[in-house]
Formats: structure tokens, C-alpha cells, sequence
């Protein structure tokens, strides 16, 4: 996560390494912290008024941290009573058995990648233009198939997530998740496959997902969650920019527990990352992530909340 402006920062060299989106977002950051002083809170300002472009920023950045904060998973969670103390003994043995799954699990999470077109490793991000000017981007730990015909344009994607952005045309552009089918013209969506569970954000145009059950329209800023054998959630209003923020090398959080930031950062490591209790797991984080860095991530999480972090080889605790 990047260190936060402060009163004193010089402007200018911030903007010269940093867009002004990037600084817009750290200013949110810390000025919901409940660590900023009255002269953060200056110097925000004069940064805010410097030009027109940088108001049209700092407006987006709050509005983007007003809708993270109000998301349905932010809702579920509050801040947990502070505990005594908690039972730091059980999980070396389990730390030492979760090593060994980890090795065991390592060989069979290839398979997707070697029966692909295009994939990525751990940590790593792919941007491919397909044959008719079509672009994918896939995420870490990600693989897709390219099937084109002369009736459709088909992507099988067969592990991780994908932003796909289609280009118009009379053959429809079809991206198919095991059993699900997810059929769009043009637009800009991503997809991303947990198991057989399908997460589905649309941030342009329109999609309709098709497979077993009745079909489903799912138009821009809206989520679709798909879990075979259970209904389909209702589409959720979100705002998809943030939560493809990923393709820009950012994960942005604003009151989210632990756990799902943990969930995330993981995704972007090799190993595992455990957390020693539910208490801890449901503390709120807030905070913009830099996907590069993710040691660096619960270094910074270590140093700003109640918690330490304990590194075994392909494994993190925290505790």
C-alpha cells in the first residue's frame, strides 16, 4: 500500500510520480483514517484547489470511498470488542500442516494453465488482442481458451479472471465459465471463476447470462454472483471501476474485514496466508493496495493495525 500524503508533501512531485487518481484516492484514504491532523486536512484542500482537474478527482475519489463503504460484504461486518487477548498457541501445528497441503495442491492448480491459449502466473497480468481487435486482460493465476468459428467468437475461461472488452460485431462474442454462458456485442466485463462459483461485473453495455436456468440481463455497474445448484443472486448496483481496479495494479478497500483483504492480497502471492481467529478476521481495513508489493501489503497491515504477521516458508500468519 503506498504511504499517504501528509501536510508538507510537495504537490507537484507527488503528481510527477503518481496520477492524479492515485493521489485523489491516498487523500480519501487518509483523511477517513481517523488519523488525520488539521493540517492534513489543509493541505488536502489546497491540493483539491490547485486546478479544476484535481477538484473533478478528489469529488470521484469520495464518491468512489462513499459507495466501498455501503457495499453489501462491508455491511455484514462491524468492528469486534477488543479482546484480552487471544490464544496464540494452536497455530504452529496447524501452520506445519497447511505447508504440507500447500506442497500437495501445488502440481494439480497447474492443469488449467497447461490445457490453455493464454495464462498467467501468480502474480502476473496479460493483456492479449485476439484476432478480431478483441482485448482480454487476464488477472494472476488465470487461463483462457480461444475458440473462434465462423459463427462465434468463443473464450473458455478455465481458471481466475478475465476483463474482456469485445468488439462489435455479427458474431457474437461468447465467454463460457463450466456450465455458464455469458454472451455480449461490445462493452467491457470481466469474469472471474472461484471453483465453479461465477462472479460477473459488467462496467460497459450489457451481458446476459445463459446456462441452466432462466436468463439473465446484467447491465453496467452491476454485479452477478452464480453458484451452481442455488438461485441467482439478485444483480447488485456496485461501481465496477473499483472493483476491476485490479487491471490498473490496485485493490481498493474501505471498511471491508480482514478476512476478504486477505483473501485478496493471496491471490497475488505464492502460498497461503492464514488468520489465527474470527475476532481478528473481522477487522475492518480500509486502505489502497499496490499489487506489486503484496508482502509489502501486510508489512504496512502489520504497522497500522493490532495484529503481527509471522512468515514460515509458503505460508503467512496472522495473529
Amino acid at each position: 500500500m503506498r504511504d499517504l500524503p501528509h501536510s508538507g508533501v510537495d504537490d507537484t512531485m507527488t503528481d510527477l510520480s503518481q496520477s492524479l487518481e492515485d493521489t485523489a484516492l491516498d487523500w480519501v484514504v487518509l483523511l477517513n483514517s481517523g488519523k488525520a491532523t488539521a493540517d492534513d486536512q489543509r493541505a488536502y484542500e489546497q491540493w483539491r484547489a490547485l486546478s479544476a482537474e484535481h477538484q473533478v478527482m478528489a469529488d470521484e475519489a469520495q464518491a468512489l470511498w462513499a459507495m466501498l463503504g455501503h457495499t453489501p460484504t462491508a455491511k455484514q461486518f462491524k468492528t469486534a470488542p477488543p479482546a484480552a487477548s487471544r490464544a496464540k498457541t494452536w497455530w504452529p501445528a496447524l501452520a506445519a500442516s497447511v505447508v504440507l497441503a500447500v506442497a500437495s495442491l501445488a502440481g494439480w492448480q497447474q492443469w488449467p494453465m497447461l490445457d490453455s491459449d493464454y495464462h498467467t502466473g501468480v502474480g502476473q497480468q496479460q493483456s492479449v488482442t485476439l484476432a478480431d481487435g478483441s482485448k482480454i486482460i487476464l488477472n494472476s493465476s488465470s487461463a483462457v481458451s480461444v475458440n473462434y468459428s465462423a459463427d462465434a467468437r468463443t473464450v473458455i475461461l478455465r481458471a481466475g479472471e478475465a476483463l474482456f472488452e469485445p468488439v462489435a460485431e455479427a458474431r457474437p462474442f461468447v465467454v463460457r465459465s463450466g456450465e455458464e454462458q455469458l454472451q455480449a456485442g461490445n462493452g467491457v466485463f470481466s469474469v472471474r471463476r472461484d471453483g465453479d462459483a461465477l462472479t460477473l461485473v459488467v462496467s460497459a453495455g450489457q451481458v446476459q447470462l445463459i446456462g441452466g436456468h432462466q436468463p439473465m440481463l446484467v447491465q453496467a455497474d452491476q454485479r452477478l454472483e452464480f453458484q451452481p445448484g442455488q438461485p441467482l443472486l439478485a444483480q447488485q448496483k456496485v461501481d465496477a471501476a473499483s472493483l476491476t481496479a485490479w487491471q490498473r495494479g490496485k485493490l481498493i478497500f474501505n471498511g471491508r474485514p480482514l478476512a476478504e483483504v486477505i483473501g485478496e492480497l493471496e491471490r497475488y502471492q505464492h502460498g497461503r496466508i492464514l488468520i489465527s481467529d474470527r475476532e481478528l478476521a473481522a477487522l475492518p481495513v480500509s486502505g489502497v493496495f499496490e499489487l506489486n508489493d503484496p508482502q509489502g501489503s501486510l508489512k504496512t497491515l502489520e504497522q497500522r493495525y493490532p495484529l503481527k504477521v509471522t512468515y514460515l516458508p509458503w505460508l503467512a500468519v496472522l495473529h
